[in-house]
């Protein structure tokens, strides 16, 4: 696990170092002004979200789901929003919440299972990848998709590269749910 956040954090310094044309000569104070000047009830949050730009009825659904764990509330949803969902829930994590989201093909008979598996195997690879495609260029399904198993991907540009992350996702009770678990040679199903 040490080895594990040693690499997040030795990725994230890379991914946040720039050039400067001149050194700074002292230090810059930005004060954000809009904070200070809003009430509490009214003021809305800066923090990053992967659902923040879903729609009203769409956050409510999530919330919905949040509050009583029914996946039911996730039937109307994407497989997009889907794999936005599970980013979402990476942050925290929330673990009910990503075990009902987890298409396993029965790899996971239990919630313990997966949670072993999800801090043994996951939760690193998953931060990271939260980490760096949280401002991400595009979102959408791969051309290899079939109605009955959905690829999607997401892309960002960093500079003059272009980083791509895929992940399938597989209709099971009603809702898209995304594969986290190894398939029988030991590759990822992402």
């Amino acid at each position: 696990m040490m080895k594990k956040l040693v690499s997040i954090i030795a990725f994230l310094s890379l991914l946040t170092a720039c050039e400067r044309e001149k050194p700074l000569q002292e230090s810059t104070i930005v004060y954000d002004m809009d904070t200070t000047s809003k009430s509490t009830s009214t003021s809305t949050s800066t923090e990053f979200s992967y659902v923040a730009d879903l729609s009203l009825e769409k956050r409510e659904a999530y919330q919905a789901f949040l509050n009583d764990g029914e996946i039911r509330h996730l039937q109307t949803f994407s497989p997009e929003e889907m794999l936005l969902i599970m980013f979402d829930l990476v942050e925290e994590p929330r673990m009910d919440a990503l075990y009902a989201i987890t298409y396993s093909n029965d790899a996971f008979p239990t919630k313990e299972l997966f949670e072993q598996y999800y801090t043994d195997s996951l939760a690193g690879d998953l931060l990271v990848t939260y980490f760096m495609y949280r401002f991400y260029d595009r979102i959408v399904i791969n051309e290899s998709s079939t109605p009955d198993l959905q690829v999607v991907q997401l892309e960002i540009s960093v500079g003059s590269q272009r980083y791509i992350k895929t992940y399938a996702l597989q209709q099971q009770e009603g809702i898209w749910k995304v594969h986290l678990a190894k398939d029988q040679r030991g590759e990822t199903d992402d």
